[in-house]
């Protein structure tokens, strides 16, 4: 913290002005874009992610009720031939559905992401894995957009390494666009050591343009999406 006073100070007497004290966040009188969801329900909010998601070639398993989540997700899991996953242990109900549904999968090996364990053994596991298994905290309706909070239980690289990316995703928590997410993270950002935005499959073009996807990253992103705001 001094060595920033003593920057800041020097930039002042650069420019002949007395030394910053305290900066007071601006206050905006128009707010672009935020027309673009007036009088939208969240059906449509919704409709509009899954449909951007899709033409990102990303997947969307609709699940009526967190209630159907471990049928839907098994049932998943077994029709794709999977065998090998790893997956966040995450807090929210939906995660811990989640974590009970995949240790009852007893002809498929699962790895749990934990803060306690060897982080080698951890990124093996990731690197041999058929699916990364996550939860995410919002989904934005304008791009097919899902953000991912990381932390301890919950590693970024469950989302990065393995060959195809699975996430759950509550209809209720999809909003608009970035600016709804960007105005929470205030209260939140200290305690994650990062946050991701994630929109469809790792897609990445060389300089003749040739588009290839899965190259740094997953080559498959499928939202189970829970209808839970239709209730």
């Amino acid at each position: 913290m001094a060595d920033r006073q003593a920057f800041l100070q020097k930039i002042a007497r650069k420019l002949g002005r007395p030394t910053p004290t305290k900066v007071n966040r601006p206050r905006w009188n128009h707010h672009p874009w935020d027309h673009l969801s007036q009088g939208r329900t969240h059906r449509e909010l919704v409709d509009q992610f899954e449909q951007e998601l899709s033409a990102l070639t990303g997947e969307v398993v609709r699940v009526p009720a967190l209630e159907e989540l471990p049928q839907t997700v098994s049932r998943w899991i077994r029709e794709q031939g999977l065998k090998r996953l790893v997956a966040w242990q995450h807090p929210s109900a939906e995660g811990q559905a989640l974590v009970q549904t995949l240790n009852q999968l007893a002809d498929i090996h699962t790895t749990f992401w934990s803060s306690s364990a060897g982080r080698e053994s951890l990124i093996a596991a990731a690197e041999q894995a058929d699916l990364g298994v996550v939860v995410a905290e919002y989904g934005l309706a304008e791009t097919g957009t899902v953000v991912l909070y990381n932390r301890g239980e919950q590693g970024r690289l469950v989302s990065l390494l393995p060959a195809a990316c699975g996430v759950v995703l509550r209809g209720s928590r999809i909003v608009p666009r970035l600016t709804q997410v960007l105005s929470q993270l205030k209260g939140v950002v200290s305690d994650y050591s990062c946050i991701n935005f994630i929109t469809g499959p790792s897609r990445s073009a060389d300089i003749e343009m040739d588009l290839s996807i899965g190259v740094h990253g997953p080559g498959r992103l499928v939202v189970f999406l829970i209808d839970d705001h239709l209730t």
